[in-house]
């Protein structure tokens, strides 16, 4: 049975058969429509929002799959509108993916270095934004899958000393 879904490279963009929806936190509208009409390409349903302040009002009314969110911005900067999602929807922490031009300011460079890998500076190519949104998908996909040990040592009962069995007649 052949996947609805749109493939490239051979690769699925989406394995579960439903529409991803994304947040896209940007306050460039000429981006914010040119990557809306290039996902909406892809079969993403694209929610925008222009800063931080709407962006967690998105969040509260809808779920998503990624957040693609600019880091500079007015009203609510990206850093600040991540750590408001840590406190009010933290799974979502581990979907976001940030877009920024200021990759040579300190606080922004700072900001990124604790909270994520998934980085991409402007100008990028569209390709590009594709390729992280596939690859954010394979690792919570693969987080899902993966054994989680404990950080410490199972606390196991003691084992009973060993009983003697009186020894078998034979009949």
């Amino acid at each position: 049975m052949q996947s609805s879904a749109m493939a490239r490279d051979g690769r699925s963009l989406f394995s579960s058969g439903a529409v991803k929806r994304v947040l896209l936190v940007e306050d460039e509208p000429d981006l914010t429509v040119l990557l809306k009409d290039y996902l909406e390409g892809y079969f993403y349903r694209v929610t925008t929002v222009g800063n931080g302040v709407d962006g967690l009002k998105a969040i509260m009314d809808s779920d998503f799959d990624v957040v693609l969110c600019d880091v500079v911005m007015p009203q609510m900067p990206g850093d600040m509108f991540y750590r408001a999602v840590r406190r009010v929807q933290p799974q979502l922490c581990d979907r976001f993916i940030f877009i920024t031009a200021h990759g040579e300011d300190p606080r922004v460079v700072e900001f990124l270095n604790h909270v994520s890998e998934m980085v991409l500076m402007k100008p990028f190519h569209l390709d590009d934004l594709l390729e992280m949104i596939l690859l954010l998908f394979r690792e919570l996909e693969s987080t899902t899958n993966r054994l989680v040990f404990p950080e410490e040592p199972l606390a196991l009962p003691p084992v009973p000393a060993q009983m003697e069995l009186p020894p078998r007649q034979s009949a």
